[in-house]
C-alpha cells in the first residue's frame, strides 16, 4: 500500500480517509457513531480543503438552528484561524478570498421548506446532527440538491433504530457509510475519554 502524505488540515482519523479517497465515487456520505469520533471535525476539514482548491458553494445545515453558533460555523472558523487559511469569516457566512468559494449555514425547520427549495446550485450540502433530521425535511432536501456531481454529507450520533437519514443511506449503493467511535479517533482528547 502506498502512503500519501496529506496536508495538516486533513489530519483526520484513518477510518474516515475513504471520504477523501473515494469522494468522486459516491453522491452521499454518512459518518455515524458516538461523540468524540471526529465526524464533524473531519468533514469540516475536508470542506475547507475543497473550498481552497476550487470554487464551490457549500451549505452546512441542521434541522434546528436558532443562531449561527448552533452550527459548525465555530468549528470552521477555528480551523481557518488555526491553519491560517485564506478565508474571510463573516457573521453569517464564510468566503474564500481567492477561489470565491462560499459556505452558508441553514436551519431547515426555522427557514422553512420554501427556503430549502431555494438552495439551487449547491455543490456540497453537509448536514450535521443528522439524527435530528425528519423524514419530511429529508424528502425536501434530497431532490433540492441536484446540481451535477453535487454531494450530500451527513454526520450523526444515531439514537433510534428507524432513523430517517440512516435508513435512507443504508438503502443506497451510491452512499459511503462509515461507523466510527471515539477510540478510533487518535485526536480524541483525554478529557473526553475519561
Amino acid at each position: 500500500m502506498m502512503l500519501i502524505e496529506l496536508p495538516a488540515i486533513l489530519n483526520i482519523p484513518q477510518k474516515l480517509l475513504p471520504f477523501i479517497e473515494r469522494f468522486n465515487d459516491y453522491r452521499f456520505f454518512l459518518a455515524e457513531g458516538g461523540r468524540g469520533s471526529a465526524k464533524s471535525q473531519s468533514i469540516c476539514r475536508w470542506l475547507l480543503y475543497i473550498a481552497e482548491k476550487k470554487k464551490v458553494r457549500i451549505v452546512c445545515g441542521r434541522e434546528t438552528q436558532n443562531t449561527i453558533d448552533e452550527s459548525v460555523y465555530r468549528v470552521l472558523a477555528d480551523l481557518i484561524q488555526e491553519y491560517n487559511l485564506n478565508f474571510k469569516v463573516l457573521s453569517n457566512r464564510i468566503i474564500h478570498n481567492q477561489t470565491g468559494s462560499e459556505i452558508q449555514f441553514k436551519g431547515f425547520r426555522e427557514q422553512g421548506k420554501a427556503n430549502i427549495k431555494g438552495m439551487e446550485g449547491v455543490d456540497i450540502l453537509f448536514i450535521d446532527e443528522a439524527e435530528a433530521i425528519t423524514k419530511q425535511t429529508l424528502d425536501v432536501i434530497i431532490p433540492t440538491i441536484r446540481k451535477p456531481n453535487s454531494k450530500i454529507m451527513f454526520a450523526m450520533n444515531r439514537f433510534v433504530r428507524n432513523d430517517p437519514v440512516y435508513d435512507f443511506c443504508l438503502a443506497r449503493d451510491n452512499c459511503l457509510m462509515i461507523h466510527i467511535d471515539y477510540f478510533e479517533n487518535p485526536y480524541c482528547p483525554q478529557e473526553l475519554k475519561d
